[in-house]
């Protein structure tokens, strides 16, 4: 069977359309309405293990979406901190062994260490 240049040329076009939708960033949080994310960055060098399963979220409150569900053991590795306007420490952290980043509260923390906190660009003048 021969494809034309036609054919060819518009499935060229799909795959490199998939291939882009597949590889692009899941959306930010802070486009989600009512679940405010601050900038992140890599400040901070601590890490934390997980006291039980808990959700990893897209955002620093329990009502905002989940990235991932973790279990208890698992390590997070800090970028930084903020506190949310309900007064709760969360941080902004990488699972170890993956690139699956996300929002932790502290309260599902245990075994914290290495950390200021550092706050996260723009979060410093936050009192916790």
């Amino acid at each position: 069977m021969r494809l034309s240049t036609k054919t060819l040329g518009a499935l060229a076009l799909g795959g490199a359309l998939t291939a882009g939708l597949l590889s692009a960033p899941a959306a930010s949080a802070t486009a989600l309405p009512g679940c405010p994310a601050p900038r992140t960055a890599n400040v901070d060098h601590g890490s934390g293990v997980m006291r039980g399963s808990f959700n990893l979220k897209t955002a620093p409150y329990a009502a905002c979406g989940n990235v991932t569900r973790l279990r208890a053991g698992q390590v997070l590795y800090f970028h930084c901190w903020t506190v949310n306007r309900y007064g709760k420490h969360w941080v902004y952290a990488r699972v170890k062994g993956t690139d699956t980043h996300g929002w932790m509260s502290l309260d599902n923390l245990r075994g914290v260490k290495n950390t200021g906190p550092t706050f996260c660009p723009g979060e410093d003048h936050r009192n916790g």
